[in-house]
């Protein structure tokens, strides 16, 4: 089912592709000064970027609410070299967000006041390098790299009546980091569509902090301890610590499979009505071969935005996840991790804000 699915996805996106193909020529025709200089150089430069604040403050609001300050900020950018029969692309995604909800400071029961901290909304660094070679219409020979992580830690947290707010480390930068090469074919029809297919990639997975790593978080292989009488390696000792550690957890983790990568970026319409929107989506997929290559890794993310004045626009960022490597962590009221099994994530986020396109 899921190769069905999967087949009717990339024929439909392959389909719009070419539909597009009728409208870049028009925009050439019609833009041809730009274009020229283009064909000049071989470089064109682009890219959407957005930033946007929220700051909600209420005083004996009768209706009742929540104080809450938010910030998100993304950018999308490329640089795009094509010249004779070589094709070099380039893109670079940020994406930072951080939110309090509720005032400053949380009163407990007691009315003893303690700080309320910012959580994370979104934290993102990828970097995407795909150098192509044309084999026949429309189709290049290409290689890819891929690398992302994050900037900042991740955290959850768990009220403490006697000190507050207690966080708890859940993931870092380059824990996890992810980095993939492969070798493959190119489809790229006109300069906004792109479906790179690759049967041999190789993928590693970094887990630099070794307390996640021993902990054996984003499918690495976790630490061994030594067993108690009772053969639970997971209870504490008369000390309260973990049984003697007999080997540490891996920091990398190494995937053999197969690689897909869609993506449609356009920063500029022929339509009157759509001068004003940028549209980016992009859709990554991996099968591992060496473990279960049935669960396909799922990494679907979109970006909208449509200008109203000069510098402010609507922007609508998604963004959908599987990882069949990635285990949800659950804090129960202890504080204690409970690790349950892989499982779709999907974010979204929804703003006003400053936007500054080239």
């Amino acid at each position: 089912m899921k190769k069905i699915i999967f087949t009717v996805l990339l024929s439909s996106v392959c389909a719009f592709s070419m539909a597009q193909v009728t409208d870049n020529e028009k925009a050439l025709r019609t833009n041809s000064v730009s274009a020229e200089a283009d064909s000049v150089s071989g470089w064109k430069f682009g890219g959407l970027t957005n930033l946007t604040f929220t700051n909600t403050k209420l005083y004996n609001w009768a209706a009742g609410g929540e104080n809450s300050v938010a910030f998100n900020g993304v950018a999308s950018l490329f640089a795009n070299y094509k010249k004779g029969k070589s094709a070099w692309d380039n893109s670079l995604d940020f994406g930072y967000g951080i939110m309090r909800q509720g005032g400053k400071y949380f009163t407990d029961s007691k009315g003893t006041d303690w700080d309320r901290p910012f959580t994370k909304t979104d934290d993102k660094i990828e970097f995407v390098s795909k150098y192509g070679r044309l084999a026949f219409k429309n189709w290049y020979y290409a290689a890819l790299v891929d690398f992302k992580t994050q900037m900042t830690d991740g955290k959850t947290y768990t009220f403490n009546d006697s000190i507050g707010y207690e966080s708890t480390i859940i993931s870092k930068a380059m824990a996890p980091g992810y980095l993939s090469g492969g070798i493959g074919m190119d489809y790229k029809p006109n300069n906004y569509f792109s479906a790179y297919i690759s049967p041999i990639t190789a993928r590693f997975i970094f887990v630099t902090d070794q307390d996640l790593a021993d902990a054996g978080a984003f499918g690495v292989e976790a630490a061994k301890y030594m067993q108690n009488a009772a053969g639970d390696a997971d209870s504490l000792d008369a000390s309260g610590n973990k049984y003697k550690k007999l080997t540490a957890g891996e920091n990398i983790k190494k995937e053999l499979g197969g690689y897909v990568r869609i993506q449609y970026v356009r920063t500029e319409w022929n339509a009157e009505w759509m001068k004003n929107i940028g549209f980016t989506t992009k859709l990554n997929l991996f099968s591992n071969y060496l473990e279960n290559p049935q669960n396909v890794d799922v990494d679907w993310e979109t970006l909208i935005t449509w200008k109203l004045l000069k510098f402010f626009t609507i922007n609508f960022n998604t963004q959908l996840l599987y990882d069949d490597d990635t285990k949800t962590i659950e804090i129960d009221n202890k504080g204690n991790q409970i690790q349950h099994g892989p499982k779709v994530q999907f974010k979204e986020i929804l703003g006003i804000g400053f936007n500054y396109s080239f």
